[in-house]
């Protein structure tokens, strides 16, 4: 359990950098020779997150939890429509803008465990440790 907590706090620092767009490395200095780079990156599904995206998301989880990227394994990589500026990652206490907002949601499997990433349109994800549906998911309940 400690270790997941660890693994959490540092997945709660993924796409709060202010060092760029979409696809920005957590780790600017790292280089595709290093180890844990994209060329131990799994085999990433086909889908509606572009390939840039979830290969940052695969890295930054890897990073976080102090495994090879090879280790971790995509779950869940779709676009979907969030119901609010929250995303689908609510924080109590704090106001989001209330309109639905078109966006990504990755979730990926370490050790056992499911770890959830939430995005904008714009690809700037956060680790989300207590997620929420979106708007389709909500309404189905699915």
């Amino acid at each position: 359990m400690a270790a997941l907590g660890v693994l959490l706090a540092a997945c709660a620092e993924i796409g709060s950098s202010d060092s760029g767009g979409p696809g920005a490395s957590a780790n600017p200095g790292a280089s595709a020779d290093a180890p844990g780079s994209d060329r131990a990156m799994p085999s990433l599904p086909a889908g509606d997150v572009p390939t840039a995206m979830l290969e940052q998301v695969v890295a930054d989880a890897a990073s976080g939890a102090g495994v090879d990227a090879s280790e971790v394994q995509v779950v869940t990589a779709e676009a979907v429509t969030w119901p609010d500026g929250a995303l689908g990652c609510p924080e109590p206490g704090m106001m989001y803008t209330q309109a639905l907002v078109p966006g990504f949601r990755v979730v990926v499997e370490i050790n056992g465990e499911e770890l959830h990433f939430h995005a904008s349109e714009s690809g700037d994800f956060a680790f989300c440790d207590d997620p929420q549906p979106p708007v389709d998911e909500a309404a189905t309940g699915s």
